[in-house]
């Protein structure tokens, strides 16, 4: 006998609905965090990022402009 899709209703407490949401946000983080783990390219531009960081190689812009002015030169 083969299943079908019905098109009953089921009604769930919010807290579950709650908690199912929580769970699959989390879920999303995990595999994003995987995906950039894994993605080599990536991995080496944070390293780099963090070393410059850490020998306070970088520019704070104050305003959007100051902000194109660098990514321009």
């Amino acid at each position: 006998m083969a299943k079908t899709v019905s098109d009953e209703t089921v009604r769930l407490p919010r807290s579950m609905m709650i908690d199912l949401y929580d769970v699959s946000v989390r879920f999303a983080s995990v595999l994003e965090t995987l995906e950039v783990l894994t993605d080599k390219s990536t991995m080496k531009r944070i390293r780099t990022g963090e070393r410059q960081y850490s020998k306070r190689q970088y520019v704070v812009a104050k305003v959007s402009s100051e902000t194109r002015k660098v990514l321009s030169s």
